[in-house]
């Protein structure tokens, strides 16, 4: 059983899910259809996921065992 992984900010995750994939920005970025500067400034803490895109997200993260508790 994976141990799940909590991280308090989209930030956080979305950093360790794309270097846990080996993924680029850009392709985190395709794979969730909005743009590279959105990957970007999730990132660096400027901006939050919309909810479209933290439903998506947060399937990605659930497959890989990381949850995230910022709301």
């Amino acid at each position: 059983m994976k141990k799940r992984k909590m991280y308090e900010s989209y930030g956080d995750a979305v950093f360790y899910l794309r270097k846990l994939k080996r993924w680029s920005q850009e392709r985190l970025a395709r794979e969730l259809n909005v743009s590279l500067a959105t990957v970007q400034r999730w990132e660096g803490g400027y901006f939050k996921p919309s909810q479209l895109a933290r439903k998506f997200l947060d399937k990605l993260l659930a497959k890989e065992g990381v949850e995230v508790e910022e709301r």
